[in-house]
Formats: structure tokens, sequence, C-alpha cells
């Protein structure tokens, strides 16, 4: 249901008794944001403050949730470590921060237990057709390329959020947390697009390049020290062997 309401959402919990509650859901999207930016308060904000308080009256007190990488806005120096400002620069950003300093309050008042995960462009099988990879894997004529592709992001495999997550709920973390959850791997994207046409044949398809888009982070590359130490967690899949998964797996489908 939608999380905005609350009414459905005091149903589910008072029908279901939860031991962990995994907060997924959001309304994403950086660009999207400039022209709809009700739609991420409405969601985002209202939604995670009613799965927040629905915990607490209904006594879950272990919550894990999505936040992300656009929490720190636009940076110089890199990389990205957990205890760096935060300066988001779309509402998108701001309302995952908003998410973050809520979940704090709530687990320091009510002695919850509650984890954050600033996801770093997550990629993979059963992706986000909105976003870079699968946008430019779909597109069969015209692909708009940003910034002329001079970003670079550090793009993180959907199997090792799963991983990740499964690990930190055995853990049984206490209190507050918070963690990046990138591979600590930047790559141009251009460079993603190579990998891409190895793989696929893109002959068809004119990239249109085009000017920065003004939501956009020109760089993203987070730390992983913090994540890896805490749940032993070793190696992140690399992006070519991602990538060559995520192009198999779509060509089954």
């Amino acid at each position: 249901c939608d999380l905005s309401d609350n009414n459905k959402i005091k149903k589910i919990f008072k029908k279901n008794k939860f031991d962990y509650v995994i907060n997924l859901a959001a309304q994403a999207g950086v660009r999207y944001s400039i022209d709809n930016p009700r739609k991420y308060i409405n969601s985002n904000t209202n939604g995670f403050f009613n799965i927040l308080e629905n915990c607490r009256l209904g006594s879950v007190n272990n919550i894990l949730f999505a936040s992300s990488s656009s929490v720190y806005g636009d940076k110089q120096k890199f990389p990205i470590k957990e205890s760096d400002t935060l300066n988001p620069k779309n509402f998108y950003g701001l309302t995952k921060k908003n998410n973050e300093e809520m979940a704090n309050i709530y687990s320091n008042l009510y002695k919850m237990n509650i984890c954050g995960l600033r996801f770093f462009t997550v990629y993979g099988e059963w992706g986000r057709p909105d976003m870079f990879m699968l946008k430019y894997i779909n597109a069969q004529k015209k692909f708009d390329l940003y910034n002329k592709g001079d970003h670079h992001k550090d793009f993180t495999y959907i199997k090792d959020v799963n991983e990740i997550i499964f690990k930190i709920l055995k853990k049984k973390l206490k209190g507050f947390s918070i963690f990046n959850i990138c591979s600590n791997s930047p790559i141009k994207i251009t460079a993603v697009i190579k990998i891409i046409n190895k793989y696929l044949n893109k002959k068809k398809v004119r990239i249109n390049k085009v000017g920065l888009q003004r939501a956009d982070v020109i760089k993203t590359h987070g730390e992983n020290k913090k994540i890896k130490k805490i749940i032993k967690f070793k190696n992140f899949t690399p992006i070519e062997e991602g990538i060559k998964s995520l192009i198999q797996w779509y060509k089954r489908n």
C-alpha cells in the first residue's frame, strides 16, 4: 500500500507481528524530484514517519531502511566517509537526510535498533528501468547521455546489497547505525557504456550528448571499510562481472 496512508499501515501492523521491518520503499529518482517535490515529502518523509511510528507503537525494535549517497551532495574529497558532512542538492537527497535524522531520534528516544544504508547507485537484475544502465540497455534508437558521460559513479551490484542486508540482520546491531553501501570503485559512465556494448549489440543506438542535469551529482565514490569490518564482508562484485550477469538476465527475460 501507499506508505503515506497511515490508516492502511496501522492495519498491517495490527494484523501482523514483526520481528524486523526492512523499509526499501520510497519515491526514488533524483531528476524527477525537481518538478515533483511534494511526492517525495509525502512518500519519503511522511511515509517513513508512519513506518517508524507504527514500529514504535507495535513494539518492533529492529528496523533497517534505505538511505542514499544523495545525502552527501557534491563532494571534492574522496572517498566519502560516513562521518562526512551531509549537503544534499535535491529533494530526494533531502528527504533521505531527513529519514536518517528521524531514525536517529527514534532510536535514542525509544531505544530502537535502527540501521540506515546509504546505497551508491545500485544496479542489476530487476533494476529500475529509469536508471542509467537499464535505460541504455533498453534504448532502441536514441539515448540521451547527460553531461556528455563525464560522470563518475560508484556502482553497487544488487546481489551484494542483498547479502549485506542478510548479514546485518544476523548481526543484530544495537542502537542507531549508518553505513555506506558501495564498491569503492568509481567508474566513468562512458566506460560503463563500453562494457555494455561488449556484451550487447547497440550499434543502432545513437548517443545524444547533452548538458549536465541540474540535480545530478558529478561524482560519487564512497568508502566501504566500515561495513566490511562490521559484517566481515570481503569483496564487492567487479563492475564488468555485474554487468555481464545483468545482460544475461536481460536476454533471458
